[in-house]
């Protein structure tokens, strides 16, 4: 349990982030049918694995003693978390108030309360500048609800109880769907997220119990459950979703990216290896935190201080040079977050 920090995963790290940020920025002409906002699947899976690995160091530690422990636990794992996210998250809002994100502005209490996923759920379309808060405000509430489900619960039946927790995402996207039509975006409320929170924290919990990274059983489970995902997606963009089925559309991506994490963790060799490890790549992932805070509002700033982006000229092939503005402006923004807002505050070694 008490490992290096993997910089394969870094690597993955800005992959999924510069998906994202082709997700927002480039029209849907230029995107195919990749689903690149796949790389948010992959933050959320990474974050179950790594909470949960967090919490089951601080579980054993704690119940190796003959004192109550878990209140202590509970609230030095607060601190530790929410020093280093929100202070560039509360930055990063800051800033899209002052580039002028309208949705921000007129509901800044669902937003800097960490409720904004709810109040995004009801709107027809997403609000520009900030649509991707749901995320962070559903993650937030991850760090408040889960240090309590695997400190509370024995640690035989762990594995149950993160099935369970795994399985209420379907049921809950069914149900939504089902009963809630006033919903227009599903996977905003919190219920529909607990897949890839709790089959990342499963795989930390089976390598608590010793499998190994790497393992063949999880490789192959995941390389079936991204087949199942590709199923379901090739239906989902080609034809009519499979009934029933495409409420574990997002379950089977979750197992997919838990197998993709732990052979991470035995490490790639060969070119996958090298572009991983690729200097470029890693500085990319040390800063994809700050790159996915800030890139949704730069659109919006470069729209007061560069205009002319948007002369119909640069809507062709010049469409690159816009986006190369987003990008540096983007990175500019994340890599001032990194080295004077997170460098130096403790992060989960993996």
């Amino acid at each position: 349990m008490a490992t290096a920090r993997n910089t394969q995963l870094d690597g993955w790290r800005a992959f999924a982030v510069l998906g994202v940020m082709w997700h927002h920025w480039a029209p849907v002409s230029w995107r195919g049918i990749f689903p690149f906002e796949i790389g948010l699947f992959f933050f959320l899976t990474l974050t179950g694995f790594l909470i949960g690995r967090i919490l089951l160091r601080d579980k054993e530690t704690g119940e190796r003693g003959d004192v109550p422990w878990r209140a202590q636990a509970y609230q030095n794992f607060l601190k530790r978390r929410m020093f280093r996210i929100l202070v560039p998250c509360y930055a990063a809002m800051v800033f899209a108030i002052c580039v002028g994100a309208r949705d921000i502005s007129h509901h800044p209490v669902a937003y800097f309360a960490h409720f904004s996923n709810f109040h995004m759920a009801l709107l027809p379309g997403w609000p520009s500048g900030t649509a991707h808060y749901w995320t962070l405000a559903i993650q937030m509430q991850f760090y408040l609800l889960f240090p309590l489900l695997i400190f509370c619960v024995p640690k035989r039946a762990l594995p149950t109880v993160l099935m369970v927790f795994s399985l209420v995402a379907p049921v809950s996207r069914w149900a939504l769907e089902t009963y809630f039509p006033e919903i227009y975006h599903l996977q905003a409320i919190t219920t529909s997220a607990f897949d890839y929170f709790g089959i990342g924290a499963l795989l930390a919990v089976a390598m608590e119990r010793g499998t190994p990274a790497g393992d063949w059983k999880w490789r192959w489970v995941s390389l079936v459950a991204g087949g199942c995902y590709l199923v379901c997606r090739g239906y989902e963009e080609f034809s009519t979703p499979l009934a029933g089925v495409k409420y574990f559309q997002q379950t089977f991506v979750s197992i997919a990216f838990a197998g993709l994490i732990s052979s991470t963790l035995a490490g790639f060799r060969g070119g996958l290896g090298k572009l991983l490890n690729h200097p470029a790549v890693q500085h990319v992932g040390r800063i994809s935190y700050g790159l996915y805070l800030f890139h949704t509002p730069v659109p919006l700033l470069l729209g007061y201080v560069m205009p002319f982006l948007w002369h119909p000229v640069f809507d062709g092939p010049l469409l690159m040079i816009r986006l190369l503005a987003f990008f540096l402006t983007s990175w500019g923004l994340a890599w001032l977050c990194w080295r004077y807002l997170e460098k130096g505050v403790s992060r989960p070694a993996v």
